[in-house]
């Protein structure tokens, strides 16, 4: 069965103890799985169903409905201490057909709405952003085109919405995603 990250529903990567570092290898992971699975077709039925009620060509309305169905029936969890699990799209819809409540953490988020958005023509890329003063990376989120420009969409923030963005980055990575 295809599931988006090198035909595991999770795969685990032991990051050791101590604060917790998005590196290059992790963000190139991501990528390779949003685009895996922005080719999956069942990843681009379930976009079509989030976004079935949003007027045609209306890029910000079915970015919102994708964001805010994925926020309505999900909640963030953090990974084990000293392991990075990356959960494929098709983990979420295992638990939605089962009406459970979906978790996982940032990069897990990330991967699940840019897959979305990916399997129905958005161009969309990661942010890895640090906001203490040594600049260490420790959060990434999505980008997405839009009208021809960049938003966020950092799926963790509770109620929050595309182009929402914390404020305090003191270093940030972007991550194009072909």
């Amino acid at each position: 069965m295809f599931t988006g990250l090198n035909d595991q529903a999770v795969q685990y990567r032991s990051l050791g103890f101590g604060e917790f570092n998005v590196s290059r290898n992790t963000l190139a992971l991501m990528a390779s799985a949003i685009v895996q699975s922005g080719k999956n077709p069942l990843v681009r039925d379930w976009a079509t169903k989030m976004i079935k009620d949003v007027p045609q060509k209306d890029e910000w309305g079915e970015a919102e409905a994708i964001y805010h169905f994925v926020q309505n029936h999900s909640r963030y969890v953090k990974d084990p201490q000293g392991t990075e699990m990356l959960q494929s799209p098709l983990v979420a819809f295992d638990y939605w057909n089962r009406g459970i409540v979906w978790s996982g953490d940032c990069d897990d988020f990330s991967i699940l709405i840019l897959s979305l958005l990916k399997s129905i023509g958005y161009k969309v890329g990661l942010r890895a952003a640090s906001y203490n003063p040594k600049g260490t990376l420790q959060h990434v989120y999505g980008m997405v085109e839009l009208y021809h420009q960049w938003y966020p969409v950092d799926g963790i923030k509770e109620g929050g919405m595309i182009g929402w963005e914390k404020e305090g980055i003191t270093n940030k990575v972007d991550f194009t995603i072909t």
